[in-house]
């Protein structure tokens, strides 16, 4: 991104397994989950969705869409220019009716909708044919990256003047199957603990979220502008806590920023004390005297969590306010919160850096 361009966040909407639908609450009420995996709370659907429309769509497809219609309304913007989206493993449980279906029914009279709604673009697609928005139409499916690689689609974009404005979003959810493999895996705990509880278990393992972030961006502010994402970076396998300073402080150069000027950083650590080596690496080094929060006991891990990162960012430099709930060092008591540093990891493999600026 050209170092004239901003990429102004005009418009958001989330629905997380915390209370987040709303935009004038802060995550003044929270959920506590005494199980290893946590789902959305939920709005009316029939405020977003048209009821007709809506008995035909799937859980996460729901989900989705409603994001996406808040993130329109808050930013007052009828049609984007664009429509991208992000997805670690898109809709698995329409997946799983869909291969379940064509096993039992061997491959005769499948049901068209488990197929049509698994498939990783159903969503871009959906809100697409909703808002009859006619153009740039992507959907990114890396994994631990894809939430990134489709907010710098959407910065370069707007760089190379393409579109004024683009609608972009994340979306994962938790499904059984997905639980079952990780579990395998050893990805997530064994022992089934609070979620307020996540980061005094130091075990191996996490526990799994899911969620739908939407995020209106554009060239240009406006009266609903929340902050600017200034820059962010991806960091591929650091073997070392060397290897991911050098890159960090080199991105924080470029974008002439020192440590010392950045008044909060979001740790985007799991929980699991293995892959969180690196982060509390750095948390005793680079950013030791620098005020923390964290967020993946409010919204479990996940491909796309990252999203649930970006609209916490974005909500404190908004409303100037850090709720108790994601403290998670001493905060300074007086002074604005312009700067925000994100840094998060997912399955010790995908590292991030995201700077969000107070407008």
């Amino acid at each position: 991104m050209d170092g004239k361009t901003q990429c102004y966040i005009n418009g958001i909407g989330i629905i997380a397994p915390q209370k987040t639908f709303e935009n004038d609450q802060f995550l003044t009420e929270i959920s506590t989950f005494n199980q290893n995996v946590l789902t959305c709370i939920t709005p009316d659907f029939k405020a977003y969705i048209n009821p007709v429309q809506l008995r035909r769509l799937g859980r996460m497809l729901r989900i989705g869409m409603t994001a996406a219609t808040i993130c329109l309304r808050d930013a007052k913007v009828q049609v984007p220019d664009g429509i991208i989206t992000a997805t670690g493993y898109g809709f698995l449980e329409e997946t799983e009716k869909f291969l379940t279906e064509l096993l039992e029914r061997q491959e005769t009279q499948l049901t068209p909708t488990y197929f049509m709604q698994s498939t990783y673009n159903a969503l871009a697609g959906l809100v697409a044919l909703s808002i009859k928005c006619t153009g740039y139409n992507n959907t990114y499916v890396s994994k631990g990256f894809a939430f990134e690689n489709a907010l710098q689609d959407a910065m370069m974009q707007l760089a190379e003047k393409n579109s004024s404005n683009l609608l972009v979003g994340a979306y994962d959810e938790a499904a059984n199957v997905q639980y079952a493999i990780n579990m395998r895996e050893h990805h997530y705990k064994s022992d089934h603990i609070k979620n307020s509880s996540l980061f005094e278990s130091k075990t191996g393992g996490t526990i799994q979220g899911e969620g739908s972030a939407f995020f209106n961006v554009s060239g240009i502010s406006s009266d609903s502008t929340w902050c600017v994402l200034k820059d962010l970076q991806l960091v591929y396998t650091p073997e070392t806590e060397d290897e991911l300073s050098s890159a960090l402080t080199s991105f924080l150069n470029t974008n002439a920023i020192s440590v010392d000027e950045i008044d909060v950083w979001i740790n985007g650590a799991s929980g699991d004390v293995k892959n969180d080596r690196l982060l509390t690496s750095l948390e005793n080094s680079i950013f030791k005297k620098t005020p923390q929060v964290r967020f993946k006991h409010l919204c479990g891990e996940f491909c796309t969590a990252i999203s649930f990162g970006v609209w916490l960012g974005a909500s404190i430099l908004k409303k100037q306010f850090i709720p108790e709930i994601v403290k998670f060092s001493s905060m300074k008591s007086s002074g604005k919160l312009d700067i925000i540093f994100i840094v998060n990891q997912y399955l010790d493999r995908n590292y991030s850096f995201l700077v969000l600026k107070k407008l």
